[in-house]
């Protein structure tokens, strides 16, 4: 299955899941043009589901979970190795600067987070640098940023519940790592009109 079909899938059964109306159908309603559209038709098609979900789905509490739940999963793309590696890390020292640390040393797979009364900080680097860098305009900026096949590529940001999505990552992330749950607070978002998505990973008391 290919990441596409995997994401709608993926979409579809955790609307259901949430619902239980029978509703996904109307939500991804076109989702059949996908495979052979353009980045800015897929960034358009989704902006138009973000609104429908918006509208069938009107908790926003119950779309932010399922956004997410929809998440792409790191151990998908890197295998557990880099995770086991930083959860003996946590293991053996009890420490979150410990494993920051050791995170720091690999910019490819991770950010740079820090670690502030019992709040991780997430910041996405870009998915295109250089092309971020040069951006003349919040629009070209935006372009450059945004990880999201289904969304970077749009000519007007999209309801900000979307990065929830990306939020979704280092959830699963920390909570491979910590085998703990851990809760996730949007903070900032290029959909919002910001220059970055941050996310607040937010431990439980006991997390040292």
């Amino acid at each position: 299955m290919g990441w596409l079909e995997d994401k709608i899938q993926k979409w579809t059964r955790l609307i259901e899941e949430h619902t239980g109306q029978g509703i996904s159908e109307k939500v991804l309603a076109g989702e059949g043009i996908l495979a052979q559209a353009t980045p800015e038709q897929r960034a358009e098609w989704s902006l138009q589901a973000m609104e429908r979900f918006r509208e069938l789905v009107p908790d926003l509490k119950v779309r932010e979970r399922i956004m997410v739940e929809r998440s792409c999963v790191f151990t998908e793309e890197f295998g557990e190795e880099p995770l086991l590696k930083l959860r003996q890390i946590y293991a053996d020292t009890g420490s979150i600067e410990a494993v920051i640390d050791e995170m720091c040393a690999d910019t490819y797979k991770y950010a740079r987070p820090y670690v502030e009364n019992n709040v991780i900080y997430e910041t996405k680097n870009p998915r295109f640098p250089e092309e971020f860098e040069k951006a003349a305009t919040p629009e070209e900026k935006r372009k450059a940023y945004c990880h999201c096949p289904l969304a970077g590529k749009g000519e007007v940001p999209m309801d900000p519940t979307y990065c929830f999505c990306g939020g979704g990552w280092y959830k699963g992330i920390w909570e491979f790592i910590l085998e703990r749950e851990v809760q996730i607070k949007l903070l900032k978002s290029v959909m919002k009109g910001d220059e970055r998505c941050t996310f607040a990973v937010i431990l439980s008391p006991n997390t040292s």
